[in-house]
């Protein structure tokens, strides 16, 4: 893959500028890979966009620190659960011990740093209490991410947890947060609501649209293409073009997402469910047989954007 060059990436932040964007998350593969990147997030930090970007802690040098709080930077590391499974996950020895200190160093500059773990049926059993001991060496900020069968994932079927395991680990992290003595902020990939509950839930603030309603979610990936939300990365069928070939402008101006809804090819169920006023039919790319996969007779999908901090 030929990946954008410096100043096609600075061409691409101003556009994004210009055509409303407010925040720019970096992710990969592994972003320290690129040399460019500090001065990438400077000029980024410069058109005063939020800053983010995820890590596996491989690459990030001791000078790297500097400028991630400098510019004020979430910097969120990629862990897998305790030490062995990770680098058995990983399939890299060591891989663990990298993206730990990485943390603790982050921990102890006081950078806005936090772990990031997708939650699945090999490492759900052992998570909360692995969680619990990077609290107690001043971890604060957890995000949990709820798998996918997307991209490799399709192979993987085996690793997704059930809505009910997954309420009932909401559920662990919730009691958890609130009778902990220390602040903990869990951000948790909500994913489903139980259908009794979801009349209550839709008074709190609205739960955020499918970006393909409201174009308000730009992925560019690493050669340029762009789609209309980061779910939808490399899959041909929702690829809107390319930076190298159009302006940012010109492919986001043509991006007509009546076209794209219409192109969703629903089952009757899903079309004449009473529920599809809230939930939009879920996530078009979750869609399998014309369902998103996450719908049961007991649970409603959200956007799997949608993460609630407990």
């Amino acid at each position: 893959m030929e990946v954008l060059s410096t100043q096609q990436v600075l061409d691409l932040l101003t556009e994004g500028s210009e055509l409303g964007a407010r925040n720019l998350h970096v992710f990969g593969g592994e972003p320290f890979l690129r040399d460019d990147l500090e001065e990438v997030f400077e000029y980024a930090y410069d058109l005063n966009l939020m800053l983010s970007v995820a890590t596996n802690g491989s690459r990030i040098e001791p000078k790297d620190f500097d400028w991630i709080k400098k510019y004020n930077l979430f910097l969120g590391i990629t862990l897998h659960g305790p030490e062995e499974f990770h680098d058995s996950f990983c399939k890299r020895e060591g891989s663990y011990e990298q993206a730990f200190q990485a943390l603790k160093t982050a921990v102890k500059l006081n950078l806005n740093v936090g772990a990031i773990t997708c939650v699945t049926k090999l490492n759900s059993k052992t998570y909360f209490t692995w969680m619990k001991s990077l609290v107690e060496v001043g971890v604060r900020t957890f995000f949990v991410i709820y798998f996918s069968p997307l991209g490799r994932g399709k192979q993987r079927t085996e690793y997704q947890m059930s809505n009910l395991e997954w309420n009932a680990l909401l559920q662990t992290l919730k009691d958890y947060v609130l009778n902990s003595n220390l602040p903990v902020h869990v951000h948790f990939e909500r994913s489903v609501i139980p259908k009794i509950t979801f009349p209550l839930y839709f008074q709190r603030p609205p739960v955020i649209p499918c970006s393909l309603y409201t174009k308000s979610n730009c992925a560019i990936d690493a050669n340029g293409d762009v789609y209309p939300c980061i779910l939808y990365l490399r899959n041909p069928e929702f690829r809107l073009g390319n930076f190298k070939m159009n302006s940012l402008h010109e492919i986001w101006g043509k991006f007509n997402p009546k076209i794209m809804i219409e192109a969703v090819k629903r089952s009757d169920s899903c079309i004449n469910c009473q529920y599809i006023t809230l939930c939009n039919g879920g996530c078009p790319v979750y869609y399998l047989a014309g369902l998103d996969f996450r719908c049961d007779a007991k649970h409603i999908p959200l956007c799997p954007l949608f993460t609630e901090l407990l």
